[in-house]
């Protein structure tokens, strides 16, 4: 009945009616988290409860989930566009910022040197890992120093807010975050979380990996067996979860990654530079064209990659299909060449 008069009293006659409702009450039975509740806006037409799209999106988590449709109502009433949410969505790094700026926030002597501590403290789970999934033991630790410093930066902001503000207030790709939002919802169900307490990046990734609530869902494991996931705390949950979504996206064991390679005529080929994300062409065919790899190479089909190495300077490799793999986990070539970079930094010999 606390639930039914908490949803009421928010959307008949606003927020500031329900003063009386004493707060101790609501923030330990509503599964929603104290500090959501601590700010609210003015009233519910200024919040996200007050939006008919989110209405429809919280009628439609009742109807197809059976959701608390209380808790939602609770949660949506407390919050309000994040505005730098957008902003930073567009003008991420990974597509304004040149490739030689841009790795240098990541393939530099510190994180080399914090890779192979990482590696050699969790030297047993990296060898699990190699031999379950077939994941070289340097990528797993790489990801994971590229995408969190290796779990220092996990992201403050809540990712309930994040998500609700990209699904409703992003147009661009409104439907990918409803969805997302929709897998977060359903993901602090399953794992008790409160509503508002998962810290993340701006985006909702999560935990050490950063996941989105869609893959901690159907790729994070539980790989120390504790009975838990925990990809802000365990190590070995957070190496166990890349080595499982490495596989998923069809990583190929003891595979190269790529290959420098020497353009000869660079318009001659203008169209098949950084096309697609599949490796689709043999190198008969790109030797016709005169892109002729520089470095010992495996006859199996590639992708041509061009990235800025310097002002005024392109630098080109064809990339095997393990470097589409890092594009599944952010879609950006000058991030899978800054993972695989550090990878190489970090190397292999810790583990063995």
């Amino acid at each position: 009945m606390m639930f039914k008069h908490v949803s009421l009293c928010l959307m008949a006659i606003g927020l500031t009616a329900c003063a009386n409702t004493e707060h101790s009450v609501i923030t330990k039975a509503s599964g929603v988290s104290d500090s959501l509740l601590e700010e609210k806006p003015v009233s519910v037409a200024d919040s996200y409860a007050g939006n008919p799209d989110v209405q429809r999106f919280i009628s439609q988590l009742v109807e197809q989930h059976n959701y608390d449709k209380a808790r939602l109502e609770l949660a949506f009433s407390h919050i309000q566009v994040r505005p730098k949410v957008i902003e930073k969505s567009d003008n991420q790094p990974e597509v304004i910022t040149p490739f030689y700026e841009y790795k240098t926030r990541f393939v530099n002597p510190s994180r080399a040197k914090l890779g192979r501590e990482f590696a050699k403290r969790n030297a047993f789970w990296l060898r699990k890992a190699e031999q379950d999934f077939g994941v070289d033991s340097s990528v797993i630790v790489a990801l994971i120093g590229v995408e969190t410093y290796y779990g220092r930066i996990t992201g403050s902001k809540d990712v309930f807010t994040s998500l609700t503000t990209l699904a409703f207030d992003y147009p661009r790709r409104k439907e990918y975050f409803q969805s997302e939002l929709e897998a977060y919802l359903l993901l602090a169900r399953e794992e008790g979380w409160n509503i508002g307490d998962t810290k993340g990046s701006y985006s909702g990734a999560m935990g050490m990996v950063q996941f989105m609530p869609s893959n901690y869902r159907k790729l994070a494991i539980d790989y120390d067996s504790d009975g838990h996931i925990d990809l802000w705390q365990s190590d070995a949950d957070a190496i166990g979860s890349v080595a499982n979504y490495l596989k998923h996206h069809k990583w190929q064991t003891d595979q190269p990654w790529f290959v420098t390679a020497y353009v000869a005529e660079p318009d001659m080929v203008a169209k098949d530079i950084n096309r697609g994300r599949v490796p689709d062409v043999d190198i008969t065919a790109w030797s016709a064209v005169k892109v002729l790899p520089t470095q010992p190479f495996v006859s199996e089909k590639t992708g041509l990659i061009g990235l800025q190495t310097g002002p005024g300077e392109m630098s080109y490799w064809l990339a095997y299909e393990n470097f589409f793999t890092i594009m599944d986990y952010n879609p950006s070539r000058r991030y899978a060449m800054s993972v695989l970079e550090l990878a190489k930094s970090i190397g292999r010999y810790e583990v063995d």
